[in-house]
């Protein structure tokens, strides 16, 4: 995958001033993108329970990073968005949540499971369609 082209096509630009820093603004907000340290940040307003997902190491990444850009695009607030949320699943052991949106009031609402095109995509899709995924 060409990150580059990925993240331009996104509206990020290359950070003036800097070596191998994309950013985005958006109306009072950014997330940068360092190509030197394989990093993705996404501000000090989007909460991470993990770090799992502000690298370079995983395609998946980049579909998060394209979800939180479209969120902003639309005007979720920053506040709102929960990244890696720790989420328990029954009697099971608990898993992490790509994306969480919550309300003002911190209940969440809208959860978010990012899949890369093809065939996680398609996996995830029968699971879905089979029993709710």
């Amino acid at each position: 995958m060409d990150i580059k082209k990925h993240i331009t096509a996104l509206g990020f630009v290359p950070k003036n001033g800097t070596n191998g820093i994309y950013h985005k603004i958006y109306v009072d907000y950014a997330i940068e993108i360092d190509f030197e340290k394989q990093s993705i940040n996404y501000g000090s307003d989007i909460t991470a329970e993990s770090k799992t997902t502000q690298n370079f190491s995983q395609p998946e990444n980049f579909v998060v990073l394209e979800c939180v850009n479209r969120l902003l695009a639309k005007g979720y607030k920053p506040k709102s968005i929960i990244l890696e949320k720790t989420w328990p699943s029954g009697h099971g052991p608990s898993g992490r949540l790509d994306i969480c949106i919550s309300r003002e009031d911190g209940t969440p609402y809208m959860l978010i499971e990012c899949k890369t095109y093809g065939k996680e995509y398609n996996k995830e899709s029968v699971k879905i369609h089979k029993d709710g995924g």
